[in-house]
């Protein structure tokens, strides 16, 4: 979900690839501008001769300054698509996760929900779509760079120590893979780690209980 921090951290960005556009706009004018102001402030008397020497010298550096405005320009587009891009796919994010807590706040809808891949309770059904619901968070994070390499390691080795999200893996695994696989590179990183930890932590030992880790009495109970 769209925190405020992260809104205002884009908006910030798209202001600086603005403001960085607009002075490469205007770096262009004034080297397009000069010869014409040049040409309408010079005195009669003046040696055009000699100023045509100078401006063939100032003609290559006005090139190369050119050839760099022109960079930031496509860079600056580059950056504006990118951010257009995540921010399409927040959106769709963020109506993904509206559905899911529709179908998790009645059984009745979540009937309506894609069925597991086997025959399951549903509790765990349940159970297993928020630990799906986790990883595309994480993924959403990996795509717009908010999580590294490394720091996604360090996520999923601590989801994959519960026996809930081993058992959602070693089930819709599969699925993921093949959708991942159709995406982006950073997509099939992605999926390619997920897998990785998840041997990782099946090596590493069982995994810890649904609930082992709630004190006992510390959950309430409705009359």
């Amino acid at each position: 979900m769209t925190t405020g921090g992260g809104r205002a951290q884009r908006t910030l960005k798209v202001r600086v690839a603005l403001a960085y556009g607009l002075l490469v706009l205007g770096l262009l004018a004034l080297i397009i501008s000069t010869p014409f102001v040049l040409s309408a402030i010079a005195p009669a008397s003046t040696d055009w001769g000699r100023l045509s020497d100078i401006s063939q010298a100032y003609g290559a550096v006005s090139v190369l300054l050119s050839a760099i405005a022109l960079a930031g320009v496509a860079l600056s587009l580059i950056y504006q698509v990118r951010q257009a891009r995540t921010s399409s796919e927040q959106a769709i994010r963020d109506s993904h996760l509206q559905l899911a807590t529709l179908a998790l706040s009645d059984p009745d809808l979540l009937q309506a929900w894609s069925p597991p891949v086997a025959p399951v309770t549903l509790k765990r059904h349940q159970q297993h779509l928020i630990t799906s619901l986790a990883l595309g968070e994480l993924l959403q994070r990996f795509r717009i760079g908010h999580l590294s390499v490394e720091k996604l390691a360090v996520k999923l080795d601590g989801h994959f120590c519960g026996e809930i999200a081993r058992e959602q893996w070693e089930r819709e695994g599969s699925g993921w893979r093949v959708t991942m696989g159709a995406g982006d590179r950073r997509d099939r990183v992605f999926v390619r780690l997920v897998d990785e930890r998840y041997q990782a932590a099946i090596a590493a030992g069982p995994a810890l209980a649904a609930g082992a880790w709630v004190l006992e009495g510390s959950t309430r109970t409705r009359d």
